[in-house]
Parts: C-alpha cells; structure tokens; sequence
C-alpha cells in the first residue's frame, strides 16, 4: 500500500505536529510505502532547530512516568527511522526564504507542488494534517 500525507500543521499548531510523524511510523512498519509531503506552515518543520523546540502539548510537560515529552523532532526521526521518506514544496520553500541548507538533513527532497497532485492520484490513501 502506498500512503501520501499532506502536513500543513507545523509550529502554529505545536499540538496537531506529533501524530502524523507517528502514524506515519506506524504504517511504514506495517509494510506500507509512506511519503509526506509538507507544504504551507509544515515547511516550518523542517527548518534547523524549529522542530527540536516543539513539544506536543504544554511546554516542560512530563509524561506519566516522569520522563520528558518527545519532541516533534524526535517523532520525524521515528518515521524516518521506519523508512518514511520526506518531501517538500518548492514553492514553499521558495516563499518562506529557505534554502536547502536552511532545513534538516531527513528531507529527502525539495519538489514541486504538481508533484503532490500526481501522487494524491497516483497512492492508494492520503491523509491531511
């Protein structure tokens, strides 16, 4: 199966940044053939040192048992770790200033918005965030 998520959410919304990563990890180990593609305030993401500094939920939570919260960063190495590959907007990219050099080394590549488009025919799902 093959999944391409839409991630619109970044550090605006801190609270709607972990799930996508982790479902994304979760489907990848199920076999599934995952991509996200990040585009308009989800480009955020993917800036060095913007998702390091996002927990979701209250800043300085702690988990049940004490530990730290995960960062959104520590979820996008998850899925990674899972073999999840990401994408981002060029057009995005662009509009925000950035450069390649600007975003983290897990990006995979910097594609135009057609190419969403193509994969949202092309994939068996997609998701939204």
């Amino acid at each position: 199966m093959k999944v391409i998520i839409l991630m619109t959410s970044g550090p605006r919304t801190p609270w709607r940044c972990a799930a996508p990563f982790y479902i994304a990890a979760l489907l990848a180990a199920n076999e599934a053939e995952v991509e996200m593609f990040f585009n308009m305030d989800g480009t955020n993401l993917l800036r060095k040192g913007v998702a390091e500094r996002i927990v979701p939920g209250e800043p300085n939570c702690l988990s049940t048992n004490g530990k730290k919260l995960k960062t959104v960063y520590d979820f996008m190495k998850d899925a990674k770790q899972a073999g999840v590959r990401f994408l981002s907007c060029k057009q995005a990219v662009d509009s925000l200033g950035l450069t390649k050099e600007d975003l983290i080394p897990e990006l995979d590549d910097i594609v135009p918005a057609s190419e969403f488009a193509i994969r949202a025919l092309e994939y068996d799902k997609v998701l939204i965030f």
